[in-house]
């Protein structure tokens, strides 16, 4: 089997960031191409503009979110592609890697925040039942 296309899930907490950094590492070595993907509703967000709500605004900030996080992997020449899906987790996930190809995922332990982290450490639990492809489960560091 050869690794053309890797998926990284990245909600933005450190464990993704690591997840991501793993990842670069094996693209460099394979020549594969990551797709990061958040998978993000306006929700997440709402909090941050207390005036006015602008969903495509805030879809725009959470893209470019993402690309600064994916800015380490672009310098060292990786092939990235960004994506915002809207969608919960895991679904999002595993749709996102039949739509771009992927041959593996790849996605780190923990989520955002200690509350978060144990909702969202979930995902490193349901994603590789759920999936169609093998999931890589990145420890934190």
């Amino acid at each position: 089997m050869s690794v053309q296309t890797i998926l990284v899930a990245h909600d933005g907490s450190e464990g993704a960031a690591h997840a991501l950094d793993w990842a670069t590492a094996l693209a460099q070595q394979t020549g594969a191409r990551l797709v990061v993907a958040r998978a993000w509703s306006p929700l997440d967000d709402l909090g941050k503009h207390h005036q006015h709500a602008d969903f495509h605004q805030m879809h725009e900030e959470a893209l470019n979110d993402l690309r600064a996080a994916c800015a380490d992997a672009i310098a060292a020449g990786v092939d990235v592609d960004t994506r915002i899906v809207e969608d919960l987790p895991v679904p999002g996930i595993v749709a996102t890697a039949l739509d771009c190809g992927a041959d593996l995922i790849v996605c780190g332990t923990r989520g955002h925040g200690r509350v978060k982290e144990l909702v969202l450490g979930s995902v490193a639990r349901e994603l590789p039942p759920r999936s169609h492809l093998p999931v890589t489960i990145v420890p934190p560091r």
